[in-house]
């Protein structure tokens, strides 16, 4: 189905929410079985994609320290930073980018291909609400990639490819931003995923998402090193602070002096967007009319 066709089935609720438990919670504990899905695909079902990852993950790694230390050939520091700095924030950023790159597409259960399908009213008609599924399926997607990400940094902490952060406290702080990071990461993906309710398909809203953030997220490159203007608009819009704004405070770049400040800009970008989700969630509800048996 496309996203703007109406599905009918079995009895559901307007508000997104089946007519099973209260509250929409998966009964028994049993969220575990969700969280699994993405992981048991990419290492029993995609056995290929399973020695893929950390490959290409290694070679992009290598090629990222190859290309700063030329950069850096001859030169202290550049844009207030030294060589050692530079190639950490490039090498963290390729591994922190990781965490949502696990490819959700191949477990056929992900929200825009359901919604094409018109089998998306299964969502709405479980003991579970769809929002709520979605977030367990995210934490599983997630945690499959940190643990690639954490293997990443342990090596490249051991070969001296990545510096350890300057002391504890900054190690910390890196670690609750990284995590604001990418909660605020969970909702532009959902924001852009629901918009296949609205949308004949989302395929080029994702690959436009997908550049944007790489962008201005600082993935390509440090945002300090970017024109004025894009460093400008980059500040004001959430991506900054995903992936640039906690590597910054582990290279340094961000003293802990600033980094509250930076913090609580992530805490508003996280309850804001929250609050948007849920709206958007609600609205796309009522695309879904449940009816008969």
């Amino acid at each position: 189905m496309s996203a703007a066709v109406t599905t009918e089935a079995s009895s559901g609720r307007a508000d997104g929410r089946p007519g099973g438990r209260p509250g929409g919670r998966p009964g028994g504990g049993r969220a575990w079985r969700i969280w699994r899905i993405v992981p048991l695909y990419q290492t029993i079902a995609y056995r290929g994609r399973f020695f893929l990852a950390p490959f290409m993950m290694g070679v992009q790694v290598y090629l990222y320290y190859l290309l700063w230390t030329a950069v850096y050939e001859g030169k202290e520091s550049v844009a207030g930073l030294d060589v050692h700095q530079a190639v950490t924030y490039a090498a963290l950023a390729i591994l922190v980018g990781r965490i949502r790159w696990s490819n959700r597409m191949v477990t056929k259960d992900n929200l825009p291909q359901r919604t094409r399908e018109g089998t998306v009213i299964y969502w709405f008609l479980r003991p579970i609400s769809p929002g709520r599924y979605y977030m367990y399926r995210a934490v599983g997607d997630m945690g499959y990639g940190a643990m690639w990400a954490l293997i990443g940094y342990l090596i490249a902490l051991a070969t001296g490819v990545i510096r350890p952060p300057a002391s504890a406290t900054v190690g910390l702080v890196f670690v609750v931003s990284l995590v604001l990071g990418q909660m605020i990461l969970y909702y532009l993906g959902q924001l852009v995923d629901l918009a296949t309710f609205w949308l004949t398909s989302n395929s080029g809203l994702t690959r436009m998402y997908s550049f944007v953030q790489d962008l201005l997220s600082g993935v390509f490159v440090p945002l300090w090193f970017l024109p004025g203007w894009l460093l400008t608009t980059a500040s004001v819009l959430p991506f900054a602070a995903t992936i640039n704004v906690p590597i910054s405070i582990y290279v340094g770049r961000i003293p802990l002096a600033d980094a509250p400040e930076n913090l609580l800009r992530e805490v508003c970008w996280v309850v804001a967007l929250a609050v948007l989700t849920k709206f958007v969630w609600s609205r796309a509800a009522r695309r879904v009319t449940s009816q008969g048996g």
